[in-house]
Parts: C-alpha cells; sequence; structure tokens
C-alpha cells in the first residue's frame, strides 16, 4: 500500500511497511514527520492529527491511520542531487560574508572600547580622594 502524502512536492512514502492492521504508533509518525515523539502526541490531543486510542496488554496506545500533508511540509525530496550541494554552497558563502562583517562591526566596536577606557583612566588617575588630599597639605604644612 503506498501512500501519497504530498503530491505538489512530489513526495511519496510508503508507509506499508511501517503500518500495522491498526495504522502507526507514535514513534512511527514522529519518525516519518521529522518531529518529536512529544509533539505527536500535541497534534493529537489539539486535533491537528486523527489517531484512534488502542488498548494493550500493558495499557492503551494512540494509532494513526492518516499523516495530514501540509504536517509533512517539512520533509522534502530534492528534484536533483546535486541542487542540496549548490544550496549548502550558497548558504556557506553567504554565512562566511556575514562572518567578516561581523568581525570588522567587531574590531570597530573593540577599538571604540579601547578609546573609551583610555579617556575613563585619564579622568579618573589624577584625582585623589579629599581626604588624602587634606592629610598631604596638613603634613607639608607641619614639616
Amino acid at each position: 500500500m503506498l501512500t501519497t502524502l504530498d503530491k505538489c512536492s512530489s513526495l511519496s512514502i510508503d508507509l506499508s511497511s511501517l503500518m500495522t492492521n491498526q495504522g502507526l504508533t507514535v514513534t512511527q509518525a514522529a519518525n516519518s514527520m521529522g518531529i518529536s515523539t512529544r509533539t505527536v502526541r500535541r497534534y493529537v490531543k489539539s486535533g491537528k492529527l486523527h489517531a484512534e486510542f488502542i488498548r494493550g496488554n500493558h495499557g492503551g496506545e494512540f494509532r494513526i491511520s492518516a499523516i495530514p500533508p501540509e504536517l509533512m511540509k517539512g520533509k522534502t525530496l530534492d528534484k536533483e542531487p546535486g541542487q542540496a550541494i549548490d544550496t549548502l554552497q550558497g548558504l556557506l558563502h553567504e554565512l562566511q560574508q556575514q562572518n567578516l562583517q561581523l568581525a570588522a562591526q567587531l574590531g570597530a566596536a573593540t577599538e571604540r572600547v579601547h578609546t573609551l577606557e583610555s579617556q575613563v583612566k585619564l579622568l579618573t588617575t589624577g584625582k585623589q580622594p579629599w581626604w588624602r588630599r587634606l592629610f598631604r597639605r596638613i603634613s607639608r604644612n607641619s614639616a
């Protein structure tokens, strides 16, 4: 049994190997959609996924009979094998350019911080507490 999940993106997955006569388990559905089991349970609770509760020997579990195509939007296959490599190379180039820009901004910001630190140091270096200056005057006058 071949189930077509999304005809627009020409993505079809053979769920017959995963499905029993009762449907997909939560784990199987999560693996096929590329999400966590907690997310699948949240989808069932919110009504995004239709599931049946099956009672078993060790408690009950949900069985998902069909996965809607809108929940499979993250799972797409490339039409050409080289397309993914080209996309990744483009992203790599873009990230390298951003890295260079950020490095230049960081250098400018670091230089500005050093300038401000030196200005603060100049403003605070010459000043002594009032009591120290007072005692220095008193000690000079008494000597």
